[in-house]
């Protein structure tokens, strides 16, 4: 697309509409949203107002929210109605969500009576729960219905709707009964009855459920759409592969920033700098205000430095690998628990495995760190207190990144937020106590 892009902006330029919209038939609706960008807003706007319909929906649907946005505010009312009609609904929602709550509510009467209705239901549910996630485009089948019956309604209502896998069988009150994916359908007798052929045994979700939990649950049955039932049984929608690789990149961008004490950031290059600082900035002013401690710890033990002062030169070692030891456990058991491998009761059982991982780590690096002692140093002493309080605040490490993630979702918060910044302020005073404390222990005792 990117290689014929001078030669669309040029025909822009004539009147050659119709070669713009065969030429642009020819690629892929993501491909073409991939360098809207590339586009100025004039002809962009031109562009879009040229396309199908059909086209300039699915087209619409691929682009960033501010995107969208901008062409909403530039469309004609009705070609502006006509794009929305055309969407699908829970792509609709999506946007809908974005916007001020009164333009919504302005632009909802205006849409076919049909799609208010779906527009209006799925606006009831919050954004990151199944019911937020689901589009209300699939098709059903009463259980007394045959195969003949089933192929009719596909063939009614399936060229409306852009994603088919399953046929779902439903009861009297609407309760789902059974899904038939296609090739069952395809391949059945006409006069077979679809409860002959449905599957009765089914995965789902409800409506109010997590979307991270929803996409577990996509993993966990290998599926590419899941019914989303309400608690009565009865199908109110379903949720698609895409829109759970939508989630699973939304859940992982935020523990990322999070984790790294960055601060969310949906738009990186249109974000506003003094959005992005005042993010950034809380997390700074908290971690300064915690790096005090260290400070006041040095402050402390001053006069330990000032009588021996190589023990100084172990300091930013001994920091800097507890500090990695314990944002190493962290990484591990945060992902651990986004990915249900391990649950918040595991806390024992991480206790054990990171205290042994800990002393193993802990005596390798503290005899490195002793071997340079003894050779630059020539001091077995000094040796002998790095060895002790690398291995001692390695261990500390590992179990304290391995725990408060699991206090923190023990408590209700996101495990993400033990950033690896803050556990490794915390471990910067810890490590400098544990370090003085054994210096003077073995310099009392050797010396």
């Amino acid at each position: 697309m990117r290689i014929i892009l001078p030669e669309i902006k040029e025909l822009l330029g004539t009147k050659q509409q119709r070669i713009i919209r065969r030429v642009l038939s020819y690629f892929e609706p993501a491909d073409i949203a991939e360098v809207w960008s590339d586009f100025t807003p004039e002809e962009r706007l031109k562009l879009f107002n040229i396309l199908d319909v059909k086209l300039a929906a699915d087209i619409f649907e691929f682009l960033e929210e501010d995107q969208m946005i901008e062409l909403l505010e530039n469309l004609p009312a009705r070609r502006k109605i006509a794009v929305l009609n055309e969407m699908s609904p829970d792509d609709r929602t999506d946007l809908f969500a974005a916007l001020p709550a009164g333009e919504v509510e302005k632009i909802i009467p205006l849409l076919d009576l049909d799609e208010q209705n779906r527009a209006r239901e799925l606006l009831a549910y919050k954004a990151n729960t199944a019911g937020g996630l689901m589009t209300t485009d699939y098709i059903t089948v009463p259980e007394t219905a045959n195969i003949a019956d089933a192929l009719r309604e596909l063939r009614t209502k399936g060229r409306d709707i852009d994603f088919i896998q399953n046929i779902y069988v439903v009861d009297k009150v609407h309760r789902l009964q059974g899904i038939i994916p296609l090739k069952n359908l395809l391949t059945a007798t006409p006069r077979q009855r679809v409860e002959r052929v449905m599957d009765g045994h089914f995965p789902s979700v409800g409506l109010e459920m997590d979307q991270e939990d929803v996409a577990h649950m996509f993993g966990k049955y290998d599926v590419i759409s899941l019914p989303v039932l309400d608690k009565l049984g009865r199908i109110r929608g379903i949720i698609t592969v895409d829109d759970v690789i939508d989630v699973i990149k939304e859940e992982a961008s935020e523990d990322i920033y999070r984790f790294s004490a960055s601060g969310v950031v949906d738009e990186y290059l249109s974000e506003n700098p003094l959005i992005i600082a005042r993010k950034r900035g809380m997390w700074l002013l908290v971690l300064a205000l915690a790096g005090f401690v260290s400070g006041a710890v040095l402050e402390h033990y001053s006069f330990l430095l000032s009588s021996i002062v190589t023990l100084s030169f172990f300091i930013p070692i001994l920091m800097n690998t507890s500090g990695s030891a314990g944002t190493q456990a962290a990484t591990v058991v945060i992902r651990s628990l986004a990915i249900k491998r391990i649950r918040i009761d595991d806390i024992w059982k991480v206790v054990k495995k990171e205290f042994v991982v800990g002393i193993l780590v802990g005596l390798v690096s503290g005899a490195v760190t002793a071997l340079r002692a003894i050779i630059l140093n020539q001091n077995p002493t000094l040796a002998l207190t790095v060895m002790a309080a690398m291995a001692m605040t390695i261990v500390l490490a590992t179990v304290l990144g391995g725990v408060l993630p699991l206090f923190f979702a023990r408590v209700g918060l996101d495990p993400a937020l033990m950033s690896g910044p803050l556990i490794t302020t915390i471990l910067d005073t810890a490590t400098l106590i544990i370090y003085f404390n054994v210096a003077i222990f073995f310099y009392g005792v050797f010396e």
